[in-house]
């Protein structure tokens, strides 16, 4: 610039100057001529003094046809000059400049020439606006993904606050924010020295006079002098250069949820065209950085409370009593709602008092003083109630009920401020009071299932108890029609419940054994006497009769839920592990578990009893035996246990004889 100005008007020495106001200096930023050397290094000079003073104090252009003659200018050592034309760089009211032309002829410069000064003057202002808008956009964008990042509450407030602060090159900016269903969000921040206007603000915000306006506007706007508008009369300023201001309304989804208020452009008079539409996009990004910011800490609130809930839940379910249940739904409750006071009475069917429990800053109180006339207003009302209690205290009370019972109700004592400015949204205190309705309920519940639960087992276990009798007599009486094997059947089932429990076999399973060894040869109804008690060996059809037996006893049970699981057992007791056996020839595991541990059973007791046809055998004899044929006719695992079952404990046998 300073290049073209020397050769288009055919100067000795040109140069820019830049005005510092908060130093009140000029400083040398650019020059060229042929005089060049003569000015030092950093050359700065004071604002108030010389012709750079006068063009400031005047803000017009100053020619000097001969400057020996003029008192103000000031001459560098060994300088030439004899004509000047000092132009200011003026914009929005403000000298931003000075570009200086010199030259060593008097007269030097037409009133052309100053005209083609002055419109380089005027397109060096609009480059430096340009220039500084563009950066500051760019600042601006790249500030937009820093606020992305942020997810503290209260850093969101100070990082949007600085920002504004810089990119409007405000002296001072205030942010206010209230977001959320109920207001509950509210950020408050400052960037700058102004503590004056920073207080007088926050008193502003709290009456809703300032922050009304601001509310109701869709775009930013801009005040002179806060002094001269009437709803900024008000404010205390720190000094005159705060006096202009800009308010940016920050808008989400169309609604608008706080403000920005700058103050005072720094180096100039007042803010902007540009300065309004950079807020624009500032209010933009704020909006997006305090979505994002209260979303995050809705989604910590609403796992903090749905974490409460649930350790609620189970507290009460796993309470011992009514009185300790309170006192858990109590201490949430006071923490949650971080009331001076919190109370809990939980109400009898006769509304006679169950629980009560009582938590102020002297700590957890029992069986005191509530409001009971308030507590029963709000079980009748069946929602939240305020009751003021003056001195600033206002008592709330929320009933604890569904749809089948009224349990009793929460209240809370807190300070008019706490209600005004609440830290927990009441919906939160609601969703805890429902919960703890549920929990009760279901506690409640829980406990009558419990006692009917004991009730139907006694019942259920006299039942099998005498289900058991009767199979040990109908066993007992089908073991004497057939006389070769009475007392079989209650010998095989005690040891096959010894060797069952030695296999770590279930209760369930015990129960089978010991129902299916029983009832194993209850087929043997449907053989004809004359078979059973045939002395001799039986021929090929009546062996084929008997070995029905183990299918007729399967569908004798069949059907009976108490016998049903002890089918397998009895259909499948006479088969053999190398499929031999009889009535499906089924081998190796696919017999039922329980069939191979009766089987080796039954084999034992026939060996070691007295038959018609043989005499019996002694305990080692049937053990050898067993091994013998383990791995052929009989499981060996099963062999094995009984084995070691019988050598460690020989009173097994003694005492099923």
């Amino acid at each position: 610039m300073v290049d073209t100005l020397e050769r288009a008007l055919n100067c000795s020495l040109t140069y820019i100057f830049i005005h510092e106001p908060e130093k009140q200096e000029f400083m040398l930023l650019a020059s060229a001529g042929k005089q060049i050397n003569i000015i030092p290094a950093g050359y700065r000079q004071s604002s108030s003094v010389g012709v750079l003073g006068r063009t400031l104090r005047q803000r017009k252009t100053q020619i000097i046809n001969d400057v020996s003659k003029d008192p103000d200018y000031i001459q560098f050592k060994n300088e030439q000059t004899i004509s000047a034309v000092i132009i200011p760089l003026i914009s929005n009211g403000h000298v931003h400049g000075m570009i200086v032309i010199n030259s060593e002829t008097p007269n030097a410069f037409s009133s052309i020439d100053i005209g083609l000064a002055e419109a380089v003057a005027a397109e060096l202002i609009r480059a430096w606006e340009r220039s500084g808008y563009h950066q500051r956009l760019m600042d601006l964008i790249q500030a937009g993904s820093q606020f992305s990042s942020v997810v503290d509450p209260n850093s969101t407030a100070s990082d949007v606050a600085s920002i504004a602060k810089e990119i409007l090159r405000a002296r001072f900016t205030f942010l206010h924010i209230q977001l959320g269903r109920e207001k509950n969000f509210i950020q408050t921040a400052i960037a700058g020295k102004a503590p004056q206007l920073a207080e007088s603000l926050k008193k502003s915000v709290t009456s809703a006079g300032l922050l009304q306006i601001i509310l109701q506007s869709s775009q930013p706007f801009r005040i002179r002098d806060i002094r001269k508008y009437p709803a900024t009369s008000h404010l205390s300023m720190d000094n005159p250069s705060l006096r202009s201001m800009l308010a940016i309304p920050i808008r989400w989804h169309q609604v608008n949820i706080g403000a920005i208020f700058a103050f005072g452009k720094q180096n100039e008079v007042f803010f902007t065209e540009n300065d309004e539409s950079l807020a624009e996009l500032l209010a933009i990004q704020a909006a997006g950085a305090f979505e994002s910011t209260w979303l995050q800490q809705e989604l910590r609130s609403s796992l903090r409370i749905t974490s409460l809930l649930y350790h609620l839940s189970n507290k009460i379910i796993q309470a011992e009593n009514l009185e300790e249940a309170a006192l858990d739904i109590a201490q949430i409750a006071h923490k949650l709602s971080q009331s001076t006071t919190t109370g809990i009475v939980l109400l009898n069917a006769d509304e006679s008092i169950a629980a009560e429990i009582k938590i102020d800053e002297n700590g957890i109180q029992r069986g005191t003083h509530h409001p009971l006339k308030l507590i029963k207003d709000a079980m009748d009302a069946g929602q939240l109630i305020y009751f003021s209690q003056g001195e600033s205290r206002i008592q709330s009370c929320i009933p604890i009920k569904t749809p089948i019972k009224n349990y009793g109700a929460i209240w809370m004592e807190s300070l008019d401020e706490q209600i005004n400015n609440p830290t927990t949204n009441p919906n939160d205190l609601q969703a805890l009071v429902n919960q703890a309705a549920i929990a009760l309920e279901r506690s409640l519940l829980l406990d009558e299932s419990r006692r009917q639960a004991i009730e139907i087992k006694a019942a259920y276990d006299t039942l099998a108890k005498t289900y058991d009798q009767t199979l040990v007599a109908l066993t007992s009486a089908l073991d004497a029609r057939d006389r070769e094997t009475e007392g079989h059947s209650i010998r095989v089932s005690h040891l096959t419940v010894k060797l069952g429990e030695a296999l770590n076999f279930s209760d369930e399973q015990l129960n089978v054994l010991k129902r299916g060894s029983l009832l194993h040869d209850i087929g043997k109804i449907g053989v004809s006497d004359s078979i059973l008690h045939k002395p001799g060996k039986l021929n090929e059809e009546e062996w084929l009769a008997m070995k029905k037996h183990p299918d007729i006893g399967a569908k004798i049970v069949e059907g009976i839920p108490f016998l049903e699981d002890s089918i397998p057992l009895i259909r499948h007791h006479q088969e053999r592990w190398n499929g031999t056996g009889y009535p499906d020839k089924l081998k190796g595991e696919e017999i039922p578990i329980l069939a191979r541990v009766f089987a080796v059973i039954d084999a034992f007791d026939a060996l070691t009893s007295n038959r018609p046809y043989r005499t019996k055998i002694s305990t080692e004899e049937a053990l050898a035996y067993l091994r013998k044929e383990s791995g052929i006719l009989f499981d060996p695992a099963i062999v094995s246990a009984f084995d070691k079952m019988i050598t460690e404990d020989p009173q097994v046998v003694a005492f099923s004889d």
